[in-house]
């Protein structure tokens, strides 16, 4: 490049770094919707899992808090039975949910503050069953 002259040197570094910084911002756009392909699949992946509610006794219906509200809370809550599901793996997953989720409202600001009622949880025809408190 040192036999080129310096207007053409120029040209090819502002080119360059055009390409870079062009190329920067689409890669940032897609990682958002990396970001929300991947949340969509652990929810998938969450309700798979939990998807079996079979029980014999409510001692093994259980309530996971899942997701992030950005005024607080979880935003969604998900019934299992630990007789059909492992209740480590169920909080695991719960929680890169809400990790993910906390990410994502940050990034897009969002306020959802109504309310989500909290559930308690019954065997009831041996299939756990969720019901509000109120």
């Amino acid at each position: 490049m040192s036999c080129l002259p310096s207007a053409v040197k120029l040209s090819i570094i502002s080119i360059a770094s055009s390409f870079l910084l062009l190329s920067g911002c689409a890669s940032t756009a897609t990682s958002g919707n990396e970001q929300s392909k991947t949340l969509s699949d652990l929810n998938y992946d969450l309700n798979n899992m939990v998807s079996n509610n079979s029980c014999t006794a409510s001692f093994q219906c259980k309530v996971l808090e899942v997701g992030a509200r950005a005024c607080g809370g979880p935003s969604t809550y998900a019934v299992y039975s630990t007789l059909n599901t492992s209740q480590e793996e169920a909080e695991q997953l719960a929680q890169q949910i809400t990790k993910q989720e906390e990410i994502q409202n940050k990034a897009q600001g969002l306020t959802d503050c109504s309310p989500v009622l909290e559930v308690q949880s019954l065997c009831i025809n041996k299939q756990c069953q969720s019901f509000d408190i109120k």
